[in-house]
C-alpha cells in the first residue's frame, strides 16, 4: 500500500480496500463514511498522510474539510524530514476521521510555503475551518504532534 494518498481539486483519491478500484471523496465529506462506487464495500476513513500535488488542490482541500487539517512542510533532500515522515503517519493514523494530514513538498510548491511563511523544515501548520490556528517546527514524535494538533 502506498505511503501516501493523492489528491484532485474535486477531492481525495481512496483506493478501495476491497477490489482496489479508486474513489473520489470530495472534501467536504471527509468526515463522512463512504462506500465504493464498484463494490459498495465502505471505505476507511482516511489514515495516511495526503500528499498536495498543487495550489488548487490544496485551495480546495483547506476551504472545504470539515476536519482540521496538520500539515507537514518538507523537503526531499531534508534529514530530520525524512526522520519525521513515519512519525506523521503515525499520527494521521492514530487521529483517522479527526484530522487530515497533509504532505506538502517544499521543493515542489513553494507558493504554498510561502504562503505560510515558512523558513525552517520540518515544520507544520494546523487549519481548523480553513483559518490557521497554530504553528510548530522541528522534529515531532506522534503523541506530540497528536497533543499540539488536540490542545490548539
Amino acid at each position: 500500500m502506498s505511503s501516501s494518498l493523492a489528491t484532485d481539486a474535486r477531492g481525495l483519491l481512496l483506493p478501495c480496500p476491497a477490489c482496489g478500484t479508486v474513489n473520489r471523496i470530495a472534501y467536504a465529506r471527509l468526515d463522512g463514511e463512504g462506500r465504493c462506487g464498484s463494490c459498495g464495500t465502505g471505505l476507511p476513513r482516511v489514515a495516511l498522510p495526503v500528499e498536495i500535488s498543487g495550489p488548487a488542490d490544496f485551495a480546495a482541500l483547506l476551504s472545504q474539510s470539515p476536519l482540521p487539517v496538520v500539515i507537514d512542510f518538507w523537503a526531499p533532500w531534508c534529514g530530520p524530514c525524512q526522520m519525521m515522515a513515519p512519525e506523521f503517519a503515525k499520527a494521521a493514523a492514530q487521529a483517522a476521521g479527526q484530522a487530515v494530514f497533509v504532505k506538502v513538498n517544499t521543493d515542489a510548491q513553494p507558493e504554498i510555503a510561502g504562503q505560510f511563511r515558512i523558513q525552517g523544515i520540518p515544520a507544520f501548520a494546523l487549519l481548523r475551518q480553513g483559518r490557521l490556528v497554530a504553528q510548530t517546527s522541528g522534529f515531532q514524535p506522534a503523541a506530540r504532534l497528536l497533543d499540539w494538533m488536540r490542545s490548539a
